[in-house]
């Protein structure tokens, strides 16, 4: 807190008060900093009642604390700029999860995501169900969901390298726009190819989201000779 005070402080920087007369007591910048020391976030209404400031001082007061990186503005409200929102990392790591993987995370996911326990966890994604939607995967949805992203993988390294054309994808409009998407959104997952286009390898960041590896569908396109 010293660090913070002595910032607002620095010689030649008048104080936020615009009284000239010397104020005993705490500036209603410092306020602020202890109102968000006792509880963060708060949205500007709640926080303007704990620190007992007006709006009108808040307008003073807040372009302050922004240029000297004291106070930051979250989903959940404003907070000190040393606070991490434990729960916006659990919510964005499951949205993440979600955009990549065609699935949810598992607890150890989620856990792995944001650096913290499986239990803490549990109870922010269980608490932000209504943002995220969120289950635990069972074995039936982790595999389609690993065999729709091995395809859409492959497809969209296919893409990259100019090789669409030698497979089959009449059936795969689904695939074909997610892997569209990948190409744009995730070139560093895509995986090795040969020459030919064939799958050689997956990419660290790949396996990440698949679990483990996978095989791509032969889609290799099937030529019938004609005998005449």
């Amino acid at each position: 807190m010293r660090v913070w005070f002595s910032k607002l402080r620095k010689p030649g920087r008048s104080r936020v008060e615009d009284s000239p007369h010397r104020k005993l007591g705490l500036s209603s910048d410092a306020k602020v900093i202890l109102a968000l020391l006792r509880r963060q976030p708060q949205r500007r209404d709640e926080l303007l009642k704990s620190a007992h400031i007006s709006l009108q001082t808040w307008y003073r007061v807040f372009p302050t604390l922004e240029r000297f990186k004291i106070l930051k503005e979250t989903e959940r409200g404003y907070a000190l700029s040393t606070y991490v929102d434990r729960e916006e990392d659990v919510v964005r790591a499951i949205k993440r999860w979600k955009d990549i993987a065609f699935r949810f995370p598992d607890l150890t996911e989620i856990a792995d995501a944001t650096g913290i326990s499986p239990q803490g966890a549990e109870a922010f994604a269980r608490k932000t169900i209504d943002k995220t939607g969120w289950f635990m995967p069972n074995q039936a949805v982790r595999e389609g969901a690993r065999e729709k992203l091995c395809e859409t993988l492959v497809l969209a390294a296919r893409m990259r390298d100019g090789k669409v054309s030698n497979f089959d994808y009449e059936d795969a409009a689904d695939i074909m726009k997610e892997a569209e998407r990948f190409l744009k959104e995730h070139l560093g997952m895509l995986p090795k190819l040969d020459e030919d286009g064939e799958f050689v390898a997956w990419s660290p960041e790949a396996l990440k989201y698949l679990g483990e590896s996978c095989t791509p569908k032969d889609r290799t396109k099937r030529f019938l000779a004609v005998i005449r």
